[in-house]
């Protein structure tokens, strides 16, 4: 896991907090920094620690916030099971970790250690399509990554998620799957801050109406997937997957849908041209059903889905940063409108042709 030095602020009070915890007895802790571009879904610390012969390592520490939750549940503890179990029993690339500490009374909240890994990660903000070093690349070395991107998270959907005990993943209990994961998000619209918005109401039911039954039997779904939660090795392969806070079970279509969402709300969704080299939506759908073996249902309700889930997110982060006061009382939040400009043609689009 990585960022900008530009994006993060030294915060040696923490320093002290964690010298006594797994894995930095023994290790002399050097720098703590707080990312801020991380956002509210979680306090997230780089640490960089050297060992009695004076080698250097490094850390990510992932906690609940303190104050501000962006879901309904942290699910930490789910999250520090998940990578210990990809680590351990797949090829699936995950940062090691090393501890897991269930107390709130050092950070405010549980947290999990795990390595840092460096390397490229495609920027949101701007988005990638705009500027940075995704824009940079030669056409023929986007598409490269583009794959290369979608061949590493097959291998998460190609899990036998029975064997390897993964029912944790699945949030709420009950049958997993795509309505499943339709049914968590609904039941919190309150939490939300969405229960009386008309365009989700509208997206949720048209997907009440049009989710299909899930193809096969439900699989590990890696919850937000997107290229910036990859880091990128030199060589323009994921080298780590991150963030999976949203992880559950169910089709790959949930988060193939989620993937194109994401990839089409940072270009169409902003105004953005989209970089020449990045594979079509038809393109993919197709190579995507190769690398699993098995041809995939109709995206279109699975990214309504991920825009209708992606809404709820962006607007619960506009209450959060009203409420912290970091923009105007009453304010609108550019990334919500956007989130929910762009559903609503989607939606539309979709809605006609069905």
């Amino acid at each position: 896991m990585t960022a900008p030095a530009a994006h993060a602020t030294a915060d040696s009070a923490y320093a002290g907090v964690l010298a006594g915890v797994p894995p930095f007895t023994g290790l002399r802790i050097t720098g703590v920094e707080r990312p801020t571009a991380t956002g509210f879904a979680s306090l997230t610390l780089f640490v960089t620690a050297e060992e009695p012969g004076g080698a250097e390592r490094r850390f990510v520490v992932r906690a609940a916030p303190r104050a501000t939750r962006v879901y309904p549940e942290p699910r930490v503890a789910e999250q520090y099971e998940l990578l210990r179990v990809l680590g351990r029993d797949t090829a699936v690339p995950v940062p090691a970790v090393h501890h897991y500490e269930s107390s709130p009374d050092l950070l405010g909240g549980p947290f999990f250690v795990m390595d840092l890994i460096p390397g490229r990660v495609p920027p949101d903000f701007p988005s990638y399509h705009r500027q940075g070093w995704i824009a940079e690349l030669a056409a023929a070395d986007r598409t490269r990554l583009w794959w290369a991107s979608l061949e590493t998270m097959a291998g998460v959907h190609r899990l036998d998620a029975e064997r390897l005990g993964l029912g944790f993943a699945a949030p709420d209990g009950g049958p997993p799957g795509a309505a499943q994961q339709l049914d968590h998000y609904a039941r919190h619209l309150d939490f939300f801050g969405c229960a009386d918005d008309p365009v989700l109401g509208s997206a949720l039911s048209w997907l009440r109406a049009h989710l299909p039954a899930d193809p096969g039997r439900p699989g590990l779904l890696w919850g937000d997937a997107r290229l910036g939660n990859i880091v990128f090795g030199e060589d323009l392969r994921p080298a780590v997957l991150l963030d999976w806070e949203m992880t559950g079970l169910g089709p790959a279509e949930v988060d193939l849908g989620w993937f194109l969402w994401m990839d089409g709300f940072l270009s169409e969704g902003i105004g953005a041209g989209r970089l020449a080299g990045l594979p079509g939506r038809a393109e993919t759908a197709r190579r995507y059903g190769e690398l699993l073996g098995r041809p995939l249902a109709p995206l279109s309700p699975y990214e309504v889905l991920a825009g209708f889930r992606f809404a709820l997110i962006t607007h619960r982060v506009e209450r959060l940063v009203l409420a912290a006061r970091v923009m105007p009382p009453g304010a609108p939040l550019v990334l919500h409108a956007n989130a929910k400009a762009h559903l609503g043609r989607v939606l539309s689009r979709v809605a006609a042709s069905s």
